[in-house]
């Protein structure tokens, strides 16, 4: 008799309650990916202590994470901000619907690397441009986060815009491979600039060389007008700060920001609890110290330390040095 009641004023209560609210998602990238492992969860830690509801979840990567932003507002996606740039320029509305909570917190690179018989000919992005109608591109999967990339490269580079022969391939590694085995002249991809990365190291061994992704182009590109796509960074392509073949240790490439996204508060009906709280979880992020964000981990605090910034002269001295091998190679 007791068992009946309880069992019957737990139901009772359960449908007073209504059922129980689903999480907000964080959408990150594949399980094995650093945002899902070492961004997310600091994030995730940040939002819980101010009792906001959310949890993280895996995706195909910036592409996705920004779409199913605009499919949910309060929904939050970690992209590479060259995609957010991208996905605006072909649909001005991700501009409109979509707020940069913060990008601050780490630089993604863009590498691209070609053969030890190709190293001369195409030694920095002027080259490649040159010669991309008759060049063979490997990237890794077409919604990955490079392949986003280099659409947008293409897109406002007319001479890249000529490549017509790009492989889509399963992954970056195969996509390496398949310059190894000289099925292809350039793999293209965008990763951290973590050189103890072991991708670094086989392609060291491989006897690889490092193509700088970076021209006047590149730097211009904008989100919205006012946020840079890319900043020019010196980084490291060896680790322990040994010398390559070539006798190469840095690089100075293309970085894109590492975005946390979300909807316009806008995009919620006004006057709403859910508006306030889009409007007061932007602002407790924004605020948030930038180490909460960072992994204390060995291998970022290295990057971290590596990482320089280049100066004004130096920049233009290796931009005027793209803009002659372009011109160089007729078209």
């Amino acid at each position: 008799m007791t068992k009946t009641w309880c069992a019957g004023a737990a139901v009772a209560a359960a449908l007073v309650a209504g059922p129980a609210t689903a999480a907000n998602p964080i959408y990150t990238g594949g399980e094995n990916g650093s945002y899902y492992g070492s961004f997310g969860p600091l994030l995730l830690d940040v939002l819980k202590k101010e009792f906001f509801d959310y949890e993280l979840q895996t995706s195909a990567g910036s592409g996705e994470n920004i779409e199913q932003v605009l499919a949910n507002p309060t929904a939050i996606g970690m992209t590479q901000t060259d995609v957010l740039a991208y996905m605006s320029a072909q649909n001005p509305v991700v501009a409109q619907k979509i707020a940069i909570i913060r990008n601050d917190v780490a630089n993604e690179c863009l590498y691209a690397v070609t053969s030890e018989a190709n190293a001369d000919r195409l030694e920095n992005w002027g080259s490649v441009a040159g010669y991309a109608r008759r060049l063979r591109f490997a990237l890794g999967p077409e919604g990955s986060g490079s392949a986003q990339t280099f659409k947008l490269l293409q897109s406002f580079d007319d001479r890249l815009g000529e490549a017509s022969r790009v492989s889509y391939l399963d992954s970056t590694d195969a996509a390496i491979d398949s310059v190894i085995s000289s099925q292809a002249d350039v793999a293209f991809f965008v990763q951290f600039p973590d050189p103890s990365n072991s991708r670094f190291e086989r392609l060291n061994d491989a006897k690889m060389a490092f193509i700088p992704v970076v021209d006047r182009n590149i730097l211009r590109q904008r989100f919205a007008d006012d946020e840079r796509a890319y900043v020019p960074l010196e980084v490291k392509v060896t680790s322990a700060g040994l010398l390559n073949w070539r006798g190469v240790e840095k690089i100075v490439t293309a970085c894109t920001p590492l975005a946390y996204i979300t909807g316009q508060p806008s995009e919620l009906p006004e006057g709403t609890d859910a508006r306030l709280d889009q409007e007061e979880l932007i602002k407790i992020v924004r605020e948030t110290p930038l180490t909460n964000l960072q992994p204390s981990a060995g291998w970022f605090q290295s990057m971290l330390d590596d990482l320089v910034q280049v100066s004004e002269q130096g920049m233009e001295k290796a931009l005027d040095a793209v803009d002659k091998a372009r011109d160089s190679i007729a078209e």
